[in-house]
């Protein structure tokens, strides 16, 4: 299936230099730009050393030039690709280039995948990951999870969730997965109560047993969430939304706890699945130098996947 990907286009190119020995110095990782700080729709303004070209349409998938393997992906801009920058000089000790051909989500994502024009992706978690598999009838594979952004409730009128007043209005991703995490959230927190059959394939407010505090939720496509914020007492959105946003990500009312299990995984298909480049992709990913960057860069808004 041909599609045609309108986008920015980054390309993250390591030289071919070979890893010799498991010594060798410890690089210097790039730093996050504080989203409050940066244009979130410049590539140039929160990634290094990731260059803005022009769009284009992803070609087959990964190919050789000369001694590097060229992986293509799609991956969000922050924190995912910032995370595979941060990854350069590992990458390119290893000969692996990694092309992000596209870093603004949309359903073509999934065809790119599945049909073969990018590698991998990096944007999902593993219910995301089932959920496709179901609506395409394909199959895909983690090949590991790297960060977790824990799903979090923000508020442009209020401080605290005491603060929230009777019947306050709450918006909440209508997708399946997400709504789940934000409904398992307010049950935490002790508005709601689920039914026992709840799961994050039928999630919806039809699943709300109880609601033990007077509250009104409302389904709407997470992407619509953050510009309709201030039509809302409280919303719940992914963390790297906020980041890119420019939301200060410190300031929340609910969050799930750092034992969430959606962390952010590198997904393939078949033909991937046994790609000993992409493994190394992930142990790369996974090392603790990359691990203490996202440790180390983004408050709490995304914390390592792999302890």
């Amino acid at each position: 299936m041909k599609k045609r990907i309108v986008s920015v286009m980054m390309t993250m190119v390591f030289t071919a230099a070979v890893l010799a020995g498991c010594g060798g110095k410890t690089s210097e990782l790039p730093s996050a730009v504080p989203a409050t700080e940066a244009d979130p729709t410049s590539v140039a303004a929160t990634i290094s050393p990731i260059e803005n070209l022009e769009s284009t349409e992803a070609s087959e998938a990964s190919e050789s030039t000369g001694d590097k393997v060229v992986l293509k992906c799609v991956a969000d801009l922050t924190p995912h690709s910032e995370i595979l920058a941060a990854a350069k000089d590992q990458l390119d000790a290893a000969g692996i280039e990694v092309d992000v051909v596209s870093t603004t989500w949309d359903a073509t994502w999934n065809d790119m995948l599945v049909d073969g024009e990018v590698d991998f992706a990096y944007f999902m978690h593993v219910p995301a990951m089932e959920s496709i598999e179901e609506e395409m009838g394909t199959t895909l594979y983690s090949m590991g999870g790297v960060h977790v952004e824990p799903y979090t409730c923000f508020s442009n009128k209020y401080t605290s969730v005491d603060e929230l007043p009777e019947n306050a209005v709450i918006a909440i991703p209508n997708d399946s997965s997400n709504e789940y995490r934000a409904l398992k959230v307010l049950e935490k927190e002790g508005f709601i109560t689920l039914k026992s059959d709840t799961t994050a394939i039928n999630s919806t407010v039809q699943q709300v047993d109880e609601y033990v505090k007077p509250i009104e939720i409302v389904e709407m496509d997470q992407a619509n969430i953050i510009p309709a914020a201030d039509d809302f007492d409280a919303y719940f959105v992914n963390a790297n939304r906020a980041l890119e946003a420019g939301i200060d990500t410190t300031k929340f009312l609910m969050r799930e706890g750092e034992d969430s299990e959606y962390a952010n995984i590198i997904t393939v298909t078949e033909a991937n699945k046994d790609n000993e480049n992409i493994k190394k992709l992930v142990e790369i990913l996974q090392s603790d130098e990359v691990q203490k960057y996202i440790e180390d860069n983004y408050n709490g808004a995304v914390i390592p996947a792999a302890k």
